[in-house]
């Protein structure tokens, strides 16, 4: 490999320093530049190769309880040693003893809010999505902790701007836990960001008829990049919990949170993450752009991209390295078949025989009940009826209407979903990029100077 080149640089660096420094080497010390640096390029080749295969991607889960954890105080039983002047020794100077004593104090707690997902995270939540969470849940709350205050009458530290400001601990706080029901109609879904190996990103993408395509020319495009998440204990639960599934379009916020509701469901279950992209009049070539630049999504990933104008739907296409591509085939042509239906009056002309009296009956039949001669038939009378009928809209239609409906569909067939391992690639060979490249061999520079400078300046010479 290349990288391997940067082996020449100590053999370089070390002759030149010895044309000019020759007295001060000894012959083992030619190895120490040589050594030295191929250590560095192993292990910093090692760390490259590493996280040059290192990518995120989001995992679903449902938010199955919620936490409330009220103000309390406790009294902190400790012991702390402090040194002390205990005298002087022969030659006057002070000595100092250890002085142990009790430095017991009170302990005081905010409140905190956290929730808990199927999988076993836990997050901070505010006050505001708990209470809303709570709301969502329609389950009651119990109590699963009790905490007796050391100070009841103390005032609730760090709740100002909850419903605890100025208010008093009491004799007791408690923690609530609000459990999910389990209906469809009231999960919460949450997104939380993992890293994995994924060697295809870092491969050469031509071996899978894909091109890098460049943040400028993803910008120009008009391409859709993986929305931003930074996450801690506290700003998590925002993040996880407003991640969208459908980027673009301008959906209706129910209609957002309908289709998370698919991630939290199927994210556990079958390893999936749903995206949907929506563009606004753009050819269906763009697809195969937006593919490239995410290199066919993570390998948790289905990405239904659907080309609109308006209202009306102009294409539609999907694509995933799931095992099987029938539900990636089933999902992009269900968008095309997402009509709307209107009602339509119309006007139709309805026959009616006119009413015969007896005495013409008696003149054409003879005795009246006799049938009617051949070729002799009542005179019809033209009645009009108005009636409603359905007409279909001459495209897909993309409206709350029908993105319920699309909703109803990927929640009956995304149990089908079939994630591949990425340890079917550990085949293909990772090479470092240029600016890799370009770094080992500067490091390799100056570890090479830096080693000889040791070796001219040190006492060990000839």
């Amino acid at each position: 490999m290349i990288v391997y080149f940067a082996l020449f640089i100590p053999i370089i660096v070390t002759g030149i320093f010895y044309l000019i420094k020759k007295h001060e080497f000894v012959w083992w010390e030619f190895f120490i530049p040589i050594g030295s640096v191929l250590i560095v390029t192993l292990i910093t080749k090692l760390l490259i190769d590493h996280s040059s295969v290192q990518f995120t991607e989001y995992w679903g889960s449902t938010v199955v309880a919620v936490y409330e954890e009220e103000p309390y105080n406790e009294w902190h039983h400790q012991t702390c040693s402090r040194e002390v002047a205990c005298g002087t020794d022969e030659d006057g100077n002070t000595e100092y003893c250890t002085e142990y004593y009790d430095c017991s104090h009170q302990d005081d707690y905010g409140p905190s809010w956290s929730a808990k997902t199927n999988i076993g995270e836990v997050f901070g939540i505010s006050e505001q999505q708990y209470d809303e969470l709570v709301v969502q849940f329609r389950t009651r709350r119990t109590i699963v902790n009790t905490r007796r205050n050391h100070s009841p009458r103390d005032y609730a530290v760090g709740s100002k701007g909850t419903k605890f400001e100025g208010k008093r601990v009491g004799k007791e706080s408690y923690v609530y836990e609000t459990l999910w029901g389990g209906e469809d109609n009231t999960r919460k879904a949450y997104v939380s960001q993992h890293t994995y190996v994924n060697k295809v990103k870092a491969s050469d993408l031509s071996i899978f008829n894909m091109k890098i395509v460049k943040e400028e020319e993803a910008d120009s495009l008009g391409l859709f990049k993986y929305p931003p998440y930074k996450s801690s204990w506290f700003s998590g639960g925002t993040v996880g919990l407003e991640y969208p599934t459908i980027l673009g379009g301008n959906v209706s916020k129910e209609t957002q949170e309908k289709f998370k509701r698919l991630n939290g469901k199927f994210g556990p279950a079958n390893e999936m993450r749903l995206w949907i992209l929506v563009f606004e009049n753009k050819p269906m070539s763009i697809t195969e752009q937006q593919k490239n630049y995410w290199v066919k999504g993570n390998m948790n990933e289905l990405v239904v991209c659907i080309g609109k104008k308006g209202d009306e739907i102009l294409w539609a296409d999907a694509f995933s390295w799931a095992h099987s591509d029938v539900l990636t085939v089933a999902v992009k042509n269900e968008v095309l078949n997402l009509y709307t239906y209107k009602d339509s009056l119309v006007k139709r002309n309805i026959p009616q025989v006119l009413p015969v009296g007896k005495d013409i009956q008696k003149k054409v039949l003879g005795e009246v009940g006799e049938k009617l001669p051949a070729g002799v038939v009542p005179v019809p009378k033209q009645v009009s009826a108005d009636t409603i009928i359905k007409v279909k809209s001459s495209y897909p239609m993309l409206t709350e209407k029908t993105w319920d409906e699309y909703y109803n569909f990927l929640n009956q067939n995304l149990h089908q979903f079939q994630r591949r391992s990425f340890e079917e690639f550990n085949y293909l060979k990772v090479e470092p990029s240029t600016g890799a490249i370009i770094f080992i061999f500067i490091f390799a520079l100056l570890v090479s100077v830096g080693i000889n400078f040791w070796v001219i300046n040190n006492d060990i010479s000839e």
